[in-house]
């Protein structure tokens, strides 16, 4: 069945199954009357690359999923190789999932399987905006999949048994996953995500103070605050929730994650980090927080070619590296790149005094000469338009704090 023939959203609301009905038919044949007998529509999309099943209606089959990711069902069983045909499969479910979703076709998600049904059905997911219900029941949950989930806010069901033909433990669990999906889109109320003045703010331990400050007073004028802990998957969160549209402006204190993602330390965001804004015309007052340092674990975890710098004990699990001229003038230059681009205004403030709590005057990552390679990177390469201000205080300050709020209001 063709994607665009799928009617719009009924009463009593769609939701989609995902799935390989190849060779979990039987199983998904339960879930398909579990969700049935709950009075809603289901539309069923065969991730399955053997074949299908007649257990049940298949509106969107396995061929057109291969088609979405620009190859057919021949060319992947060509390939033979599991991998491959995991990615190609969830990369086409996830095509016609966000096509179904923009023509406001759909309002929950359900997946199944073992290792491979999981991981197709979790990159289908990712197609979808945070608050929108998204349940899968997997063999996996009880693992780590963080690096797969990401930022989505996807849950994950035990399946307690293998989804390997049905009995007494899978069907409850199966009917409870039904439920649960039906009653996540019965609470989901799409235009009351967030309201019309929602700020994100990036911290971290040593810009504490500040960030603090800077909620206290954006609360007291009414926004609401989301702060997100710049350790990795706080950056990647953001930046998820910015793509989804649930901000207003960002006001990007804690940016160290930068750092990380150039000298490996653990708590990088990855290569999209400071991007989401930009694309998204999003205004945003950006500092250099915690640029002066690189996260590692404890001592001897440090890799072999930082040994000789300077290193901090933070906590016994975490090992701070003073960044040096070079990485900063790095640094620079990769901020200066990331705003350039960006479709909204944007405000980048210096912090003079220092870019952290142990960056500040007296401490043990003091050092306003490799500081100031980073400040003249960012000069260099940033595009005149982007206003540039030297706040004379550390960034873990109250004054700072003020400087940060008063540039946010005035963008916004």
């Amino acid at each position: 069945m063709n994607v665009t023939k799928i009617n719009r959203l009924s009463s009593a609301g769609n939701i989609v199954m995902v799935g390989c009905f190849d060779t979990k038919g039987e199983d998904f044949g339960y879930l398909y009357t579990c969700l049935v007998q709950l009075g809603v529509n289901v539309i069923t999309i065969n991730t399955g690359i053997m074949g299908s099943t007649n257990l049940f209606p298949v509106h969107i089959e396995a061929e057109i999923v291969a088609l979405k990711a620009s190859t057919t069902l021949t060319g992947i069983r060509d390939i033979n190789d599991r991998g491959n045909a995991i990615e190609v499969m969830g990369n086409g479910a996830a095509t016609i999932i966000e096509d179904l979703f923009v023509q406001n076709k759909v309002n929950a998600i359900i997946g199944m399987g073992g290792g491979g049904g999981t991981f197709i059905a979790i990159k289908a997911m990712q197609a979808l905006p945070f608050g929108f219900p998204k349940l899968c029941i997997s063999t996996l949950a009880t693992k780590d999949l963080s690096t797969h989930i990401g930022s989505k806010d996807i849950l994950l069901m035990p399946s307690i048994v293998d989804v390997a033909g049905l009995n007494s433990i899978s069907k409850v669990i199966m009917r409870q996953g039904a439920s649960a999906i039906v009653g996540m889109m019965q609470a989901s109320v799409q235009s009351d995500i967030r309201p019309n003045r929602s700020i994100a703010i990036s911290v971290f331990g040593n810009t504490t103070i500040c960030a603090d400050k800077c909620t206290e007073i954006l609360k007291e004028k009414k926004y609401e605050i989301l702060a997100f802990h710049s350790v990795g998957v706080g950056g990647r969160t953001m930046e998820g929730l910015t793509r989804d549209g649930c901000f207003d402006a960002v006001l990007d204190i804690t940016t160290t994650e930068l750092a990380d993602e150039l000298c490996g330390g653990i708590c990088s965001a990855g290569p999209k980090r400071l991007t989401a804004a930009s694309d998204m015309g999003i205004p945003q007052v950006v500092v250099p927080g915690c640029l002066d340092m690189v996260n590692f674990g404890p001592l001897d975890t440090v890799p072999e070619k930082f040994k000789v710098r300077q290193l901090y004990s933070w906590a016994p699990d975490v090992t701070l590296m003073r960044t040096n001229a070079e990485e900063n003038r790095t640094l620079g230059k990769i901020i200066a790149e990331k705003l350039n681009v960006s479709k909204a205004p944007v405000i980048v403030l210096l912090p003079m005094g220092g870019l952290s709590q142990i960056g500040g005057e007296g401490e043990v990552f003091y050092n306003p000469a490799i500081d100031l390679e980073l400040f003249n990177s960012i000069k260099e390469h940033i595009n005149r338009n982007i206003k540039i201000v030297e706040v004379q205080s550390n960034i873990n300050t109250e004054e700072f704090a003020i400087h940060a709020v008063n540039s946010l209001l005035e963008i916004i």
